[in-house]
């Protein structure tokens, strides 16, 4: 995209990094903004022993477009191995293949779910018209359901008990690490219509090969080029604030220094926001006086380093969805060279709900992921042992995306004009997930390109938001 006024010699501050302040920080450098990225949190991606200490794997959907184009800004798009087929599996130990075929969409997965063998032919046609009644929500509709759950919404167009579980809670797990009853059915049917309905390949999966520290690094490589720098270890303790004029001034920071720039991104999480915004920038910006409100839950993961007779595999396949258990992910992370583990198979696996069993000891979570997994994945035989398990917990991993919560989620711009919110947690359509943590970012940078360029206010928040994928012509007829 081009615009008719440089940003050459505007500063622009942003604190917090994640996906949603990477995003903010890359899209602006691109524009020619000089950009400090202030991070309280040194990302290394190991414990001392070696040990991964992501929680969650970097997954995303062909859906997820935004995400896909800040891995390619950030020249790692390479790194993503992309899968078209969909593997599930549970307690039954049966392994279903779901892969979409040339088929126009919607019609893609029709084959795939035809042939999985856990469903009988009545669910099979309760799948069929789950996605037929996703189809048929028009975009106003579909707002209007933001104030009901998602298993509301299935059981309300005739979804079988068995099905909501096994099928519909196993897509939005994935999709989003939650539950059916515990996000909007706006977003549980926004996800059906753009990941499984509207092309043929949006639906397939993508995953990192890289680390998290991977990640970071890359994106200071790209902040430094453009002349800016990222201060790690560096924790910000308020911001500076003119009442009178309703303007940041500066970041405050816990070493005694004080950051000034043209304007602020945070993309902070929302109670680390609430800390820094003075009592005068919440009576001031209605997008800071709820803060407290938008709730949170944890994620739950199992680093899992097996032993196994030598030319066994214990994970045949790339990855699993659950459709019962604890475990909702596992990933197969291959055998380990070198290190502390040298030889041992490597498996991630993600709890689902975990807020169910974040009260739990780590022994007893392990215990009870891996009797899941032994019934569901073929390769865990008796002779596979566990010989170190490393749990990881992340008790506020994500905003919630409950019914009735996005009234809470801030728009990038307010009446603080040079401040501007970014975060996973902040309104822009999407459920929390790194999609929706890239899109606040780019969307947080449109917003203060366009103040600094053309001054306030901001009428366009979305000039920098890559488009959706593009539905097939049937879908559309469909549709309506």
């Amino acid at each position: 995209m081009h615009y008719d006024h440089p940003a050459a010699g505007k500063h622009a501050i942003i604190v917090g990094d994640g996906h949603a302040g990477v995003a903010a920080a890359v899209r602006l450098t691109d524009l020619g903004y000089r950009v400090t990225v202030v991070e309280s949190k040194v990302h290394v991606g190991q414990s001392t022993s070696g040990e991964a200490t992501d929680a969650s794997q970097h997954t995303l959907m062909r859906m997820c477009t935004n995400q896909a184009d800040l891995y390619r800004r950030l020249g790692v798009i390479r790194d993503i191995d992309w899968h078209k087929t969909l593997y599930f599996t549970g307690s039954d130990g049966l392994i279903d293949e779901l892969t979409g075929d040339d088929l126009p969409a919607p019609f893609h997965l029709t084959r795939g779910l035809m042939a999985m063998k856990r469903f009988d032919w009545r669910e099979k046609f309760s799948i069929f018209s789950g996605f037929l009644a996703a189809l048929q929500v028009g975009r106003a509709a579909r707002e209007q359901l933001s104030g009901e759950n998602f298993r509301e919404w299935l059981v309300s167009v005739h979804q079988p008990e068995h099905v909501i579980e096994a099928f519909w809670s196993a897509i939005i797990a994935g999709a989003c690490n939650q539950l059916p009853q515990q996000i909007s059915a706006s977003y549980g049917v926004r996800i059906l219509q753009e990941g499984f309905l509207l092309s043929n390949t949006s639906y397939q999966l993508g995953f990192s090969k890289m680390s998290r520290a991977a990640f970071y690094e890359r994106a200071e490589e790209v902040v430094k080029q453009g002349g800016g720098e990222v201060l790690h270890g560096v924790a910000a303790d308020r911001f500076e604030y003119d009442s009178d004029n309703k303007r940041v001034t500066g970041v405050h920071l816990a070493d005694g220094r004080t950051l000034r720039a043209d304007a602020y991104v945070t993309a902070l999480p929302h109670l680390r926001l609430e800390e820094l915004a003075g009592d005068a920038m919440k009576q001031d910006d209605a997008r800071l006086g709820h803060l407290n409100e938008i709730e949170d839950v944890p994620v739950l993961g199992i680093h899992l380093y097996f032993n196994a007779p030598a030319g066994h595999d214990v994970m045949r396949r790339t990855h699993l969805i659950f459709t019962d258990g604890c475990v909702r992910w596992a990933f197969a992370k291959g055998v380990e060279q070198g290190g502390a583990y040298d030889g041992l198979h490597h498996v991630h696996a993600v709890i689902g709900h975990a807020e169910d069993y974040a009260h739990l000891g780590d022994g007893e979570i392990v215990e009870r992921a891996v009797a899941d997994m032994r019934k569901a994945m073929p390769g865990i035989t008796d002779e596979v042992t566990v010989n170190t398990a490393h749990v990881v917990r992340e008790k506020r991993a994500a905003s919630s995306p409950r019914p009735g919560g996005k009234r809470y989620r801030p728009y990038p711009s307010g009446e603080i004009a040079n401040l501007f919110v970014a975060g996973d947690w902040a309104s822009t359509g999407w459920p929390t997930t790194r999609e929706g943590a890239v899109r606040s970012g780019y969307r947080a940078a449109s917003a203060l390109h366009e103040f600094l360029i053309e001054g306030d206010p901001v009428k366009n928040v979305n000039k920098l938001l890559i488009p959706d994928v593009q539905p097939s012509a049937l879908y559309v007829a469909m549709s309506g």
